[in-house]
């Protein structure tokens, strides 16, 4: 059975700032993440954290929340890696 993917409205309002090759990159690695967690991208659990991992693409971070029994899987942040990380106990 594949994940539902959800965007928070942060995300869509970063992707709407991205320039169009970046976009569809991130878009791509997103329609990808139905098939969690046999997929052939770069995600790693983050330490410490209940049931968030994040995405490497580029520069860029996706933070998602992935919730196994409902099969579904929560993208609330995509930063630049500088950033990407704060705040991160307010997910």
């Amino acid at each position: 059975m594949s994940y539902k993917i959800l965007l928070h409205r942060r995300v869509v309002k970063f992707l709407k700032r991205l320039d169009e090759s970046t976009r569809s990159r991130v878009l791509n690695s997103l329609r990808e993440l139905d098939k969690f967690p046999n997929v052939r991208l770069d995600i790693v659990k983050i330490a410490g954290e209940k049931n968030i991992y994040r995405i490497r693409i580029g520069d860029l971070r996706i933070l998602m929340k992935v919730y196994d029994v409902e099969k579904i899987i929560v993208i609330v942040k995509i930063d630049r890696r500088k950033r990407s990380y704060r705040g991160l106990r307010h997910l």
